[in-house]
């Protein structure tokens, strides 16, 4: 019995120094661990705790403000404001908060949810847009009540556009609007997260790379309820460079007015840079609802709209050129050989087989020469002209004043036009090209298409001597330093004129002011004379054509090149021609210091064309 009673006092001993052996173990692997996480990885667990107490909030830059030529704002920045959720993407795990975040904003808990696991989260702070673009008197209800709440939710700040002007300007400036996905995708690499804006059209798309700055951030430290200590460092934001366009606008808003009822567009040039003083297009949108969300019902109506105002008609819009192409046509006419004093008899009307091409006017012009035929724009010299020497010298001539190609505007909404050719047609129309076509052609209908912006600069080399300069709408940019950055005047065109043909030219347009059909603009403020063109073209969409006028002033040392052309309105002389004076008038009473425009027209116009 005893020796069973000594055995048993043993295996309980055994057992008990076992188990103390197990807890001796255990401590020591905790105390080792404890000496190697304070020993060897001091530095992780110190930056991990770095990480749960510091944050990165982002400081957006300032956009650039954008300027007239004279210094006048036309576009500047104001506080926005977005509703940012600060728990990442986890919403059915916070349905608590969701509700919260219902109740204090208004919008419905599927709509918070929707936002909260579609949203980008900004990985230094988890934070996470939920609404975008928030009402500024809501926004500032719900800052009043964050300090219950700012464990999980926050409003931030941005700076949202502001356009002074409203629709003035609208096809010049553009707008800004938040990234889309695609736009993401492509420019991600460049720094860009999904909640940035960027321009969509005009100015602010074509310099957003200088407009937009470069953002900023600081480093805070918060407490375990996510409320601010301390800030701990701060890197400013660099704003973007402001730019100074090249138009005048009050000159602008004058043309706007003098555009309101039509469909159309009006541009003035200065020949020897390329600065472009005014460009409008009729109808306009107004900006200013851009800087804010539209919603889905205004969208479609902007985008529904029959008129198209967000169409810009000075670069985009393409049209058959008419009666003011004849220049370009005489000018081949002459290189052709012809001479300026070969005569065309006008009954009325010109025969090609079996078909009549009528002239505008059904009487006919009798006997016709070349100046006279700018004058009073006989189409039948033309029709003659242009079957004697063919379509290709005219092509020729066209492209060489840069027809049929982009003009470079400093805008990235533009297109080419269309010279004609046969090579073009067949690949077109799987045609052939008839005799019809060139008489079509030589009087700027038919295939021929232009944008107005191709025809001031067409207009503008034949007032300088065959010199182009790139169409261009900003003057200079300036960085936070007041580095001023000018851009300088491009010539990409330049073509030969011979000139004895250039005069000839350059006379008969003036004539075309003094005794033809652009009579409207003659004596500009008295003692400005100006040579210019007047055009008529057929339009496929009414009965009605396309009303235009071209030219420059002042005739014996131009300076600018203008052109206004207005929408299925009736002839060039009496519609077209109005306008243009205003335009004239409005620029050099500005230049003289006299804004004290008169408000109308005078001159007369001889005929329609």
């Amino acid at each position: 019995m005893g020796k069973e009673f000594r055995i048993g006092k043993e295996k309980k001993s055994e057992r008990i120094t076992l188990f103390i052996g197990i807890i001796i173990f255990f401590y020591a692997m905790i105390l080792f661990r404890l000496f190697y996480m304070q020993v060897f990885e001091e530095e992780r667990y110190k930056e991990l705790s770095d990480r749960n107490s510091r944050k990165i909030k982002l400081i957006s830059a300032q956009r650039g403000k954008i300027y007239d030529r004279n210094g006048k704002l036309l576009a500047t920045n104001v506080a926005g404001y977005r509703v940012v959720y600060l728990l990442g993407r986890n919403a059915k795990d916070h349905m608590d908060k969701v509700k919260k975040i219902s109740e204090l904003t208004g919008e419905s808990e599927d709509k918070i949810v929707k936002a909260i696991e579609t949203g980008e989260v900004f990985r230094y702070t988890g934070e996470n847009v939920i609404i975008d673009d928030y009402p500024e008197e809501k926004a500032h209800k719900l800052i009043e009540k964050l300090s219950d709440y700012s464990s999980f939710l926050d409003v931030s700040f941005y700076t949202k556009r502001k356009y002074i002007n409203g629709n003035i300007a609208s096809h010049i400036l553009g707008y800004v609007k938040s990234i889309s996905p695609a736009e993401y995708e492509k420019l991600k690499d460049q720094g860009y997260t999904k909640r940035d804006v960027i321009g969509k059209k005009g100015i602010e798309k074509e310099y957003n790379e200088d407009l937009r700055g470069v953002d900023g951030y600081e480093v805070i430290e918060v407490n375990s309820l996510n409320k601010l200590n301390k800030v701990i460092e701060t890197v400013p934001a660099q704003p973007g460079k402001d730019l100074y366009l090249s138009i005048d606008i009050d000159l602008q808003n004058h043309m706007t007015e003098a555009m309101k009822q039509y469909k159309g567009a009006a541009i003035l040039m200065n020949i020897k840079t390329g600065e472009i003083l005014t460009m409008v297009s009729a109808p306009d949108y107004d900006i200013v609802k851009f800087s804010s969300k539209l919603s889905p019902k205004e969208w479609d109506e902007i985008q529904n709209n029959p008129a198209k105002p967000m169409l810009n008609r000075a670069t985009v819009g393409e049209y058959p050129p008419g009666s003011i192409f004849k220049p370009i046509s005489a000018l081949a006419v002459l290189e052709s050989g012809i001479s300026p004093f070969a005569t065309v008899y006008d009954p009325g009307y010109f025969t090609l087989g079996r078909i009549r091409w009528a002239d505008w006017d059904p009487h006919g012009h009798g006997i016709v020469n070349l100046e006279k035929s700018l004058m009073i724009s006989c189409n039948v010299y033309y029709y003659t002209m242009g079957n004697r020497m063919g379509y290709k010298k005219i092509a020729e001539v066209a492209d060489r004043f840069g027809l049929g190609e982009l003009t470079g505007i400093d805008i990235p909404e533009e297109r080419k036009g269309v010279v004609p050719t046969e090579e073009w047609k067949r690949k077109r129309f799987k045609q052939g090209w008839y005799g019809g076509d060139t008489i079509n052609m030589v009087i700027g209908q038919g295939y021929v298409l232009a944008t107005p912006m191709q025809m001031v600069r067409a207009y503008a080399m034949l007032a300088n001597n065959g010199v182009g300069y790139k169409p261009r709408l900003v003057e200079k940019l300036t960085d936070k330093n007041n580095i001023v950055e000018s851009i300088t005047p491009e010539q990409n065109i330049k073509i030969e004129i011979n000139d004895k043909y250039q005069h000839i030219i350059k006379a008969a347009l003036r004539k075309t002011v003094t005794n033809g059909t652009a009579g409207r603009v003659n004596n500009i403020l008295g003692d400005i004379a100006v040579a210019a063109k007047t055009g008529s073209a057929q339009n496929s969409h009414s009965k009605l054509t396309h009303a235009w006028m071209a030219g420059f002033a002042p005739y014996e040392n131009p300076e600018i090149a203008f052109v206004v052309l207005v929408e299925g309105a009736g002839h060039g002389g009496t519609i077209a021609g109005p306008v243009a004076r205003q335009m004239l008038e409005k620029y050099f009473q500005i230049k003289r210091g006299d804004n004290n425009v008169t408000e109308g027209s005078s001159g007369r116009d001889n005929n329609r064309n």
